[in-house]
């Protein structure tokens, strides 16, 4: 979509409609590009998933569940329901798995639309600051002339610019926020990768031994490993906030 230059000269002063639409167009264009924005709510749904897997990682683990609610949690029966909850997840461990990917696979889809859409946005700044320029160029033109009719003109479209101004703020908040969700995405999947390909591999692979071993050892490399997926999980979290 390609937006339109400003008219030469801007507007005429003796129109006060021409005056009051200055822009409109553009804006309307404007609001199109907007309404083709990108959904974020996948990466909400892959740090939920996430959670649900460290969840089922601690079925085993009932101390660090009790540890986890306190005593008043405790009291009211808290640490029965995460129990239960965990044990559920652990039987469903592949299955939170394949969604997880299946969400990750969204989001890598994502991510280079939002890197365009913000783009967009910030050509759309630059187009709106361009038409409030030339607005502001005829204004300065206009300086010279005291006559009454002038003078109303000349305040109406600068309360024009002024609403195209605030129209161009919002739009440079607009893709400063696309770019910080590209980021966050981006930091998200290295996370995802980090837990998929890495600590739970590893984790699985310490409970395995210890089962067919059962030493200290290989049970504190397994808790470190749920331990860091943990920090990944709460990182990926904070991320959203």
């Amino acid at each position: 979509m390609v937006l339109p230059l400003p008219p030469a000269p801007a507007v005429a002063l003796d129109d006060p409609l021409a005056i009051a639409g200055y822009g409109a167009q553009l804006l309307a264009l404007v609001e199109q590009q907007a309404a083709a924005g990108s959904d974020d709510r996948a990466a909400a749904r892959l740090v939920a998933e996430m959670d649900n897997i460290h969840q089922a990682m601690r079925a085993h683990d009932v101390g660090a569940i009790r540890r986890s609610v306190g005593l008043l949690g405790r009291l009211l029966g808290r640490d029965v329901e995460m129990q239960e909850q965990a044990e559920r997840l652990a039987g469903q461990l592949d299955v939170c798995l394949v969604r997880a990917d299946g969400i990750v696979a969204e989001l890598q889809k994502a991510l280079p639309v939002r890197l365009r859409q913000a783009a967009l946005v910030t050509e759309a700044v630059n187009a709106i600051d361009a038409w409030a320029d030339a607005g502001e160029r005829l204004l300065q033109g206009a300086a010279t002339q005291a006559d009454a009719g002038s003078t109303l003109a000349v305040a109406a479209l600068q309360r024009r610019l002024h609403h195209l101004r605030g129209v161009a703020r919002l739009r440079a908040l607009e893709a400063s926020q696309l770019q910080l969700l590209h980021a966050q995405g981006v930091e998200l999947l290295e996370r995802y990768q980090r837990i998929r390909d890495v600590l739970l591999p590893l984790w699985r692979q310490q409970m395995l031994a210890s089962k067919a071993v059962d030493t200290s050892l290989r049970l504190a490399m397994a808790a470190d490993a749920q331990a860091r997926i943990l920090v990944e999980v709460e990182a990926m979290q904070a991320r959203l906030h």
